[in-house]
């Protein structure tokens, strides 16, 4: 009789390339089956381990925030019991931020209450293990790009550059949004501060995700690349070929069901248009903006792109918190 006793970590591992070539939110799913199987077998290290995948993939491939936030929250529970602490201070802070998206950052400390038996805080063991900074650096890139906290975003990304060079960074699917999110970035800075150097690190970021769509997934990467192309031409100042890339983005971000990647490629559209003069223009794609990041339960996000309505007809709703968050 064929020993089961490896399916748990054969699952899990397969399930790293899945996440690369199959769709991102259908191949999430393999993580709970490498969970059962490594549970099956007393395998703890591999179950522990899917589930933070799980929730961590969860949170990026734009599951609702408040699905992903509950899931986390028993994963917590398992890496308490089990008394895993490297575990769970590598998803406390994708954690944190999705918290902070739904709007809950003013009392996220007693929402976490019921996870820990004492305080916690991930900065004791960010810094002294490669993989908890890793993770703590992709998340805060992230965080500080869609709440546009630039000084915040700069700092971010110069550590990133500066731990870990391009063609060091690990393109196996945990870590390719690294490369998304550094490239955002880096146009956005090489922008603000006419800084060709940046702009150029922008361009091998979105060279090395384009790759991605060719060698794993267009499914996962299209429109990861489309948004890397449009900063890139609104940079070069060719903006007729930016608006069509902001569009591709925002429609291949909609047929691949990245409503969180959707909801930030508008608003990047929104802010496209506001710099280069057409405001008007920008009102559609930041009330875009503000309904998907809804959609996707991030409410307190959603709320910040009521100031960038004003003027139009469109304000008076970025004013009224959507009924689930009252509810």
């Amino acid at each position: 009789i064929p020993s089961r006793a490896h399916d748990g970590d054969v699952i899990y591992y397969s399930t790293h390339t899945k996440l690369a070539v199959e769709p991102m939110q259908s191949a999430v799913e393999n993580y709970l089956e490498a969970y059962k199987a490594a549970m099956k077998s007393g395998a703890t290290k591999y179950a522990i381990a899917s589930c933070y995948l799980y929730d961590t993939f969860s949170f990026w491939s734009g599951k609702r925030l408040d699905i992903v936030v509950e899931s986390m929250k028993a994963t917590m529970k398992q890496m308490r019991y089990h008394k895993n602490m490297l575990t769970r201070t590598l998803l406390l802070p994708t954690l944190r931020v999705a918290v902070r998206l739904m709007g809950r950052n003013n009392t996220s400390q007693s929402d976490l209450n019921d996870i820990f038996d004492e305080n916690c805080e991930e900065e004791d063991v960010t810094g002294k293990i490669t993989s908890v900074s890793a993770v703590a650096a992709i998340v805060k890139l992230h965080e500080s790009l869609v709440f546009r906290e630039f000084d915040k975003a700069k700092i971010c990304v110069e550590k990133m550059f500066e731990t870990q060079s391009l063609s060091g960074f690990n393109m196996s699917a945990p870590m390719f949004h690294r490369i998304f999110y550094s490239g955002l970035v880096s146009f956005w800075v090489g922008r603000e501060m006419d800084d060709q150097e940046w702009i150029a690190r922008g361009v091998e970021c979105k060279n090395a995700i384009k790759k991605m769509v060719e060698s794993a997934s267009s499914w996962n990467f299209q429109n990861k690349t489309y948004l890397l192309q449009a900063e890139e031409q609104f940079c070069d100042r060719n903006f007729e070929e930016a608006e069509r890339l902001y569009n591709a983005a925002i429609l291949s971000s909609k047929e691949h069901a990245f409503v969180n990647e959707e909801a930030l490629a508008n608003e990047l559209a929104g802010h496209f248009y506001i710099e280069t003069g057409r405001r008007n223009k920008s009102f559609h794609y930041f009330l875009q903006a503000m309904e998907k990041y809804n959609e996707w339960g991030a409410f307190a996000k959603a709320r910040t792109m009521g100031k960038y309505l004003e003027g139009s007809e469109h304000f008076f709703m970025s004013s009224n918190p959507p009924l689930a968050e009252i509810v």
